[in-house]
């Protein structure tokens, strides 16, 4: 994380104070992604400006790809199953959303673990003030989301546990977007389809972005499940004959990597693949964003 930005403060982004009352949650985005622009918007301020331009790819295409979203990124981490890197997704994209020099809003919404509070936390004084973390989970948890946003925050990204299926649905509504992280193993591919029934039960469009996580590209079981998954989203399984036409599976892929689980509880240095997938999530196709990291790479042993 770039410290110059990094030490960026926001001001007046306090959490509200809890509420009770029933709530119907407002949605913050209503149209499906297209192709961003990928170029530094001309409001944007001269250091974060220089700031981005200097960026490795193809984290500089995911910021561009978030700089040029107009009404912020608003994503949900979620999956009915626990232990596939929800968390360490929600982490990672909400640092990268901070290099865009705009407030973000990370919401943990895992009453059991609490895992973001607990990065931050441990993070320290490290942590970017940009980036604004709390910990939501209860009925009233639509109402306190957007209340926050509507004091200044940018950027959205909710971290849902495993186990409340209400909370999946309400951070849902509230984002309508979403990353289903899994692993690549058939006892976690298969449990994918509690998580697309909740999605059926909504009756609403939300767009979701299957991701192979903690993988092993190279293994017959990362092939056997983009097979079986692709087939999920084509209608070629009896649980979704009609197939999930608001759900994708991404071309980008974040695999087991001891330095990735090393980086919990600190500010990472490298954000490679998790920009490619916040990137590809965000509309950017995988072959424009492979080709533009190709160009940096060879631009970059150019100037040696």
């Amino acid at each position: 994380m770039p410290r110059d930005l990094a030490s960026q403060q926001t001001q007046g982004l306090v959490p509200s104070p809890a509420s009770e009352e029933p709530f119907v949650p407002s949605t913050f985005r209503a149209e499906p992604a297209t192709t961003p622009a990928l170029t530094v918007p001309s409001h944007v301020a001269d250091a974060v400006r220089e700031l981005v331009t200097e960026l490795p790819e193809p984290l500089k295409t995911a910021v561009l790809a978030a700089l040029n979203t107009p009404d912020g990124v608003k994503i949900t981490m979620g999956n009915a199953k626990g232990g596939v890197m929800k968390t360490t997704l929600s982490v990672y994209i909400a640092l990268i959303l901070a290099l865009t020099g705009e407030p973000v809003l990370l919401v943990d919404a895992d009453d059991t673990n609490k895992t973001c509070l607990k990065w931050q936390a441990a993070a320290g004084e490290d942590w970017p003030p940009l980036v604004t973390v709390v910990g939501y989970t209860g009925s009233a948890m639509a109402k306190q989301v957007t209340d926050l946003m509507a004091r200044g925050f940018k950027h959205l990204i909710i971290d849902v546990g495993p186990t409340d299926k209400g909370v999946l649905k309400t951070a849902w509504m509230l984002t309508k977007r979403g990353i289903v992280p899994t692993q690549q193993h058939v006892g976690d591919v298969v449990q994918l389809t509690t998580t697309f029934d909740l999605l059926e039960e909504m009756g609403e469009r939300i767009d979701l972005s299957v991701m192979l996580a903690k993988s092993f590209p190279k293994r017959s079981s990362y092939t056997n499940a983009r097979d079986y998954i692709q087939g999920l989203i084509q209608g070629e399984s009896a649980d979704h004959p009609d197939g999930l036409p608001t759900v994708e599976l991404l071309e980008g892929t974040i695999p087991l990597l001891e330095g990735i689980a090393d980086t919990w509880g600190s500010i990472p240095d490298d954000f490679g693949y998790f920009g490619s997938v916040l990137a590809e999530v965000l509309g950017v196709p995988a072959p424009v964003i492979a080709e533009r990291e190709a160009a940096w790479q060879h631009e970059a042993l150019g100037a040696r």
